[in-house]
């Protein structure tokens, strides 16, 4: 197999955590609520998925048009500027819907 010439399909994983408080050392369990956002290159479509307490994923959130074409990697980074910006109440309403 010949791969010098092939282009990788890429992805990018941004991980937002939002603690209650800063977690302190030695202690047993979490008071944290994680989300992964990942933006597929050759679609252009943004999955958010919440990250549960031994790793589980779940998809939450999906972006992408009403035919189902993703958004450019521009507006891509736009929206990672404004994800890690928000509160988690913000977070919740704007993405989440909730």
């Amino acid at each position: 197999m010949n791969i010098d010439n092939n282009k990788p399909k890429a992805e990018l994983k941004l991980t937002l955590t939002f603690y209650e408080e800063e977690p302190k050392t030695n202690t047993f369990g979490s008071n944290n609520v994680v989300y992964e956002i990942y933006y597929f290159y050759d679609t252009g479509i943004i999955h958010v998925e919440e990250v549960e307490a031994f790793g589980d994923r779940t998809l939450v959130a999906r972006f992408q048009d009403r035919r189902g074409r993703g958004i450019t990697e521009d507006e891509m980074l736009e929206n990672i500027k404004e994800f890690t910006s928000m509160t988690y109440k913000e977070f919740r309403e704007k993405i989440l819907n909730k």
